[in-house]
């Protein structure tokens, strides 16, 4: 893989780890560390499971910000640079596609980076005098996270594919593999990560960040590796595996933390689930998605002109007015239309973000009672989320449109709606604001990767 000629662990991340713990330290350089170095440290594998949920958390926001405007959900109207714009939403011609080496382009050494850091860490705690359980809590962990990241090339380039192995010679590039492939590897390290964490005791050997708080432990992280399971799952159901993987998903929601059917009775209820956490505090981030960070950010105006109504026939959905408030005036651009809404649901900088959550499988079990036939469940978690989060009244049939609208709502600028519609093939029905426009269906490989491979993938090819 050519994004992984280096060990990358956030470079701040670890000046900071390093100097408020000198004393206790034994490797001499962490710009620079070594798996045998980091397997030797008493502090190690702290550090590179605090390497990679930073790793994840910087990444969130431009993946979120990314998916939202294929999505339609959101613009970035950036004032000095149309690009924002014009290589989202126009790209380059014949065919119409995203440019390799232009902005659209990320979302791919980041997760790749903490791939290879998740690998060095499971070799890192194998090569420690951890007691036996602590290692198999190292290692659940460390392929649940694995299999996020991989989630995360999957999502964004589809049918382009990409690499699963990590080499160990980081100069000879990993081979790509298909599509289905990829997604059978993150469900087989999700699997792994489940094995583990049932052999791993009652406690971790490392702490979790705060946005972890009722899942930093073997036995609740695990119900994160099953949720994560069920979306996947309900992901490749849609890709040909069918009956089978909505199946599966039912049952990974049942090992979950998803309320039972028609349950959740407040909004704190639905948000419930592992988040990022952002702050100015040192090793932190800020949430870019934030309007308050980021005042360029706004909302596709589709999102309030496609909500449902209250029982007043008047008042609009109330995720729409949680989420997303008019702006005082229209605001131009010159290669798109004026934005009229900015989204209010990230109101600071340090507004967390939700990784998975509660209301989010509340829906994948709708969809997959749906697919399976089990209309009465599906019908009640719908109007179960239609009333508490939307304040809607309940509708009387469950069916996919019901699911593609509430997920729509429910899930709003969290980066699912873009991989939501293109696996129900529904992605024609995405708004064109302009002509000239389109609707992209995959993020490129980028022109760096390509570039370094001797043999091309078809992502490299001329018309991809």
């Amino acid at each position: 893989m050519h994004s992984l000629r280096k060990w990358a662990l956030p470079g701040a991340l670890l000046v900071a780890a390093a100097a408020c713990n000198a004393d206790r330290l034994s490797i001499p350089n962490y710009n620079a560390p070594t798996v045998e170095g980091v397997a030797s440290d008493p502090n190690g594998v702290q550090l590179l499971v605090t390497g990679i949920e930073a790793g994840q958390r910087g990444g969130h926001s431009g993946w979120v910000s990314d998916a939202g405007i294929f999505a339609r959900e959101s613009y970035n109207y950036f004032p000095t640079d149309a690009r924002t714009v014009s290589n989202y939403l126009t790209g380059i011609l014949n065919p119409q596609r995203l440019e390799r080496a232009g902005f659209a382009s990320g979302n791919w050494t980041g997760p790749y980076q903490n791939m290879k850091n998740a690998v060095n860490l499971i070799t890192a705690s194998n090569a420690s005098t951890l007691a036996s359980d602590k290692k198999n809590g190292v290692i659940g962990f460390a392929k649940t996270m694995r299999a996020y990241d991989l989630y995360i090339i999957a999502a964004s380039r589809d049918s382009l594919a990409g690499s699963v192995d990590i080499p160990a010679d980081p100069a000879t590039p990993a081979a790509f593999v298909s599509r289905d492939s990829m997604y059978k590897a993150i469900t087989g390290f999700l699997d792994e990560g489940k094995t583990a964490l049932l052999a791993a005791g009652t406690s971790f050997s490392f702490a979790l960040h705060s946005g972890y708080a009722g899942f930093d432990t073997p036995a609740t992280f695990l119900k994160y590796n099953r949720a994560l399971k069920a979306r996947i799952e309900i992901i490749r159901a849609t890709q040909g595996c069918g009956a089978t993987c909505y199946a599966t998903a039912l049952t990974a929601l049942s090992e979950s933390f998803v309320t039972p059917v028609g349950s959740a009775a407040s909004l704190a209820s639905l948000e419930v689930g592992p988040m990022h956490i952002y702050s100015a505090a040192t090793g932190d981030g800020l949430n870019s998605n934030s309007f308050a960070q980021q005042s360029y950010k706004y909302a596709h105006a589709s999102v309030a002109t496609d909500a449902q109504k209250q029982a007043d026939g008047v008042t609009l959905d109330d995720r729409v007015l949680r989420k997303v408030v008019a702006t005082a005036a229209p605001v131009p651009h010159p290669n798109n239309i004026a934005a009229t809404y900015r989204f209010t649901m990230y109101p600071t900088p340090s507004s967390s973000a939700s990784i998975i959550r509660n209301e989010e499988l509340i829906l994948i079990r709708a969809e997959a009672n749906i697919a399976t036939g089990n209309l009465a469940s599906a019908l009640a978690d719908i109007n179960n989320v239609r009333a508490v989060s939307g304040k809607l009244p309940a509708i009387a049939t469950a069916n996919l449109d019901a699911v593609v609208y509430e997920k729509r709502m429910s899930l709003l600028y969290e980066g699912i709606r873009w991989v939501d519609m293109r696996r129900w093939n529904k992605l024609a029905l995405l708004p064109i604001d302009r002509a000239g426009q389109f609707v992209a269906k995959v993020m490129p490989i980028p022109q760096a990767e390509c570039d370094a491979r001797a043999v091309k993938p078809n992502g490299c090819l001329a018309n991809q």
